[in-house]
């Protein structure tokens, strides 16, 4: 594999976890740098940057547990809040001190929806008020012995999931399984694998995870300024343009907060999803990132007549441009994102539902009447208007940004 290669591809390493019926029940997502299947590197940066291939890898995508190790500073200062909730579980590595900043950080995160884990838990380790919230316990079959594990077990509640890990015989299979443990993790059942993608820029993956957020309603407004927030390039530019004469404020605009109540939620998305549109865009000429805003406002428009949701049809419109713009297919950009099915379905290529926007989306941008194609949806026949308005409007949205 050529150096060229290398540099486009972002490895990580993961060990399946199974369950007491030797079903499958999640991984650990391991760092690796490159090729060979072993650790090296500063934890942090580590850390980091499974955050980060957790956000913009496929292949962490589709699993329902996935356990990721975290520093003490991932946790305290909430990093770990822009993976999936619902999916990850934050191990608490076994060199982080309990005090009560990391406590209350933790319990925050369970309150946002997180599950907790120890790693390598030690009956010696002073956890203080960990051991009452976490969920599952970690149980290093190589660092201790029968009586240790004992001790350990009964310093938890029935409610913790206890996790063998690196059980390598069936004997401490079997010895695992008669002291309670439900989950099993080692080279018995599984060895790590390296796993290689092409990888999306840290910067992009923050853009997938605000298209996402942008199309939920009610917007997570914490969420969309906390992503804002990390990249700087993103924030000067929404400013720079809610402070147009586009929309008419009278006090300067300084802060996101400030956007999003001067021009309300509906105007937000919008100016949002067209900085986002102008900072994936190589170059000012760029058809992809217009083309993405005409069909986010044609498919806006036909909100009224399809019976749907107006800013569900615009974020629709967005995305339908996003995997020719990052240059991935469009099944792994719906795997990247939590999106509503509906949407999801219309994007993979659903002509019924919201799909029917997209259809007259691409019948107009083929010419449509002009070109003697057979009309798609009998009850929007005048689509060709709805198409120019929609071309208008993205004109000038565009210029506005490029001005």
């Amino acid at each position: 594999m050529s150096v060229a290669t290398l540099s486009k591809q972002r490895f990580l390493g993961r060990q399946a976890i199974f369950d007491e019926k030797m079903d499958f029940y999640g991984y650990e997502l391991l760092f690796r740098s490159g090729t060979e299947n072993a650790f090296s590197g500063d934890v942090e940066d580590a850390t980091n940057q499974i955050i980060d291939s957790c956000l913009s890898m496929i292949a962490c995508s589709s699993c329902q547990n996935l356990f990721i190790n975290c520093t003490r500073n991932a946790l305290v200062n909430m990093h770990v809040k822009l993976l999936p909730s619902r999916t990850v579980v934050l191990e608490i590595l076994e060199t982080v001190p309990s005090d009560p900043e990391l406590v209350n950080a933790c319990k925050q995160l369970k309150q946002a929806g997180f599950r907790l884990a120890l790693d390598d838990f030690s009956p010696y380790d002073n956890k203080g008020e960990l051991v009452d919230i976490v969920d599952y316990v970690k149980v290093d079959f190589r660092a201790s012995d029968p009586a240790e594990r004992q001790t350990i077990y009964k310093m938890f509640g029935k409610k913790t999931i206890f996790l063998a890990e690196k059980v390598e015989t069936l004997a401490e299979v079997r010895a695992a399984q008669s002291e309670g443990n439900t989950l099993f993790q080692g080279y018995f059942h599984a060895r790590p694998e390296i796993i290689a993608e092409s990888q999306i820029s840290s910067a992009k993956a923050i853009y997938l995870q605000l298209f996402a957020a942008l199309a939920d309603t009610p917007m997570d407004t914490r969420k969309i300024e906390r992503l804002l927030l990390m990249e700087p390039s993103l924030c000067y530019r929404l400013l720079r343009l809610a402070n147009s004469p586009v929309y008419g404020v009278r006090h300067r605009i300084s802060t996101i907060q400030a956007a999003l109540n001067t021009v309300g939620e509906d105007a937000f998305r919008k100016l949002v999803t067209v900085v986002l549109a102008g900072n994936l865009t190589p170059s000012r000429g760029d058809r992809n990132a217009e083309q993405a805003l005409e069909r986010a406002f044609l498919c806006e428009s036909l909100a009224p007549i399809l019976n749907e949701n107006a800013a569900e049809l615009y974020m629709l419109g967005m995305l339908s441009m996003m995997d020719r713009m990052l240059n991935i297919p469009m099944k792994q950009l719906v795997d990247l994102i939590s999106i509503d099915p509906r949407i999801q379905e219309a994007l993979l290529g659903s002509v019924k539902g919201m799909g029917r926007a997209l259809t007259l989306c691409r019948y107009e941008e083929k010419g449509g009447d002009s070109q003697g194609l057979p009309h798609p949806d009998e009850l929007v026949a005048d689509s060709s208007t709805y198409y120019f308005r929609a071309l208008i409007a993205a004109g000038n949205t565009w210029q506005g940004l490029q001005g």
